[in-house]
């Protein structure tokens, strides 16, 4: 059966991909007598394999992993791509995983990837926008399932359905949005979990560009968990994440290049179903901060960028009902645009931002044009050493010394090479790689012993 399901699997990724690439998109302006063209398919192709710690829980047995994805995506316009009043967007995920270490880097619930069997499918996005509304190019509304993301992760990394209104002109910009988890639209798991099933969101971000470069924002998460009674789903949290953000790059500063600063709180009620079916209400506070810095030596050979990454959150109970956490719709993987992406901490290293005091420091080089190669070591510390881990472990007895705040030091080798754009059928093909080797020492606080992970992936854009 499983063989039947990759043979299809296979089938179907080369009926998309061959015949749909000869329906590219002209660039540029449409001949005298043709019609405007209306729509565009793009292609993307990701390999992942490597070798680590099993689902990269801390002290696991290895195992060698490997992940291949096929990501078609159709975008519609109308009346035409240049000034389009009306978008339409569909992308597919095609996937195979050889274990849950190889989705480690994906936007999304990890959780529900983890479950899901080896192959499967998914409708990622599907949305409609109107552009211009009231004929301002200010303005669009947006119905569907769409993507949310930011800089780190800790207020939105997954898809999801939503009616979004955005707003942006040269010096602000900012959207709102309600949303709610239906289905995960997938071909192995699609029905809700009872932890994602009756959440709905209010999302919220405004910034504006205060000065050359320079931007400041503030953020609000609404989260209202309305589901019944379910021992499956203990917890019900209705509550705010509010929280204020400064990024920006300087070109005159000599100890400063770029930074982004974040400050969030939480407040709010977490329902728990207890052993016999009767409610416990309880308050949560909590708060997070990061700081992401950098500076850049242009007239160095490599341009060197030194960096300094900060995580701090506040000190929760001994119990963990208590303190800022990530929940399911939030993430610690980081977007940068400058490079390459992972993750808060390291590739390897995964983290919930609780009861975590983290250090990192980092140097990123650039060898030759479109390549990086970077080192970042970073340490970890817990706020209260009988409040709950942060970080992934094997579930196991004694695994954890509570006299101890010492969870470890991580190192973070990368090598990334971004080929420069080739034209193919007047339609641009990227390459990139990314090739990463990290190192866990386990600190007093954990009995995990050392750990590592290597990878390597290679993604194709057409």
């Amino acid at each position: 059966m499983r063989t039947r399901q990759c043979h299809a699997m296979g089938g179907l990724l080369l009926a998309l991909l061959y015949p749909t690439a000869m329906l590219s998109a002209q660039e540029g302006e449409t001949q005298l007598g043709q019609m405007p063209e209306t729509s565009l398919i793009t292609h993307k192709l990701s390999v992942r394999g490597g070798y680590g710690p099993e689902e990269t829980r801390l002290g696991e047995d290895r195992k060698e992993f490997i992940s291949i994805r096929y990501e078609p995506t159709l975008h519609w316009f109308s009346p035409d791509i240049q000034w389009p009043r009306w978008e339409a967007v569909a992308k597919a995920w095609f996937n195979y995983d050889s274990q849950p270490n190889a989705i480690i880097q994906d936007e999304g619930n990890l959780q529900v990837s983890r479950k899901r069997d080896k192959t499967w499918a998914e409708m990622r996005e599907f949305y409609v926008r109107r552009n211009l509304l009231g004929n301002d190019p200010r303005f669009s509304l947006t119905v569907g399932r769409q993507r949310f993301a930011e800089r780190f992760g800790v207020w939105w990394d997954d898809s999801l359905e939503a009616i979004r209104f955005d707003y942006r002109d040269s010096q602000a910009e900012g959207f709102i949005a309600v949303a709610e988890r239906f289905y995960y639209y997938n071909t192995d798991f699609n029905t809700l979990e009872p932890e994602d099933k009756d959440i709905r969101y209010l999302m919220g971000d405004y910034r504006r560009l205060w000065r050359a470069q320079q931007w400041a924002g503030v953020r609000t998460l609404y989260e209202h968990d309305y589901s019944d009674k379910d021992l499956r789903d203990r917890d019900d949290f209705k509550g705010w994440r509010l929280g204020a953000y400064l990024n920006g790059q300087f070109t005159d500063l000599a100890w400063l290049s770029d930074y982004h600063a974040e400050l969030i709180g939480m407040r709010g009620d977490l329902r728990t179903v207890g052993s016999f079916g009767q409610f416990d209400t309880g308050r949560i506070d909590g708060w997070a901060a990061l700081l992401d810095a950098g500076k850049r030596f242009d007239e160095h050979p490599w341009r060197p960028r030194l960096g300094l990454t900060l995580a701090l959150t506040d000190k929760p109970d001994d119990d963990g009902r208590d303190g800022f956490y990530l929940n399911r719709v939030q993430s610690d993987r980081r977007t940068d645009p400058m490079s390459y992406s992972n993750r808060l901490v390291s590739n390897f290293v995964t983290v919930n931002l609780t009861n975590l005091q983290m250090v990192g420091v980092g140097v990123d080089t650039e060898p030759a044009p479109g390549t990086v190669v970077g080192l970042r070591v970073s340490d970890l510390r817990l706020r209260n050493s009988e409040g709950r881990l942060p970080v992934r472990v094997v579930n196991e007895p004694g695994i954890r010394n509570t006299d101890s705040r010492a969870l470890g030091q991580v190192v973070d080798l990368n090598y990334y090479w971004r080929m420069y754009p080739m034209a193919v059928r007047e339609r641009r093909l990227n390459l990139n790689t990314l090739v990463s080797a990290s190192y866990f020492k386990a600190g007093s606080a954990l009995n995990t012993g050392d750990d590592f992970q290597v990878t390597l992936g290679l993604t194709l854009f057409y």
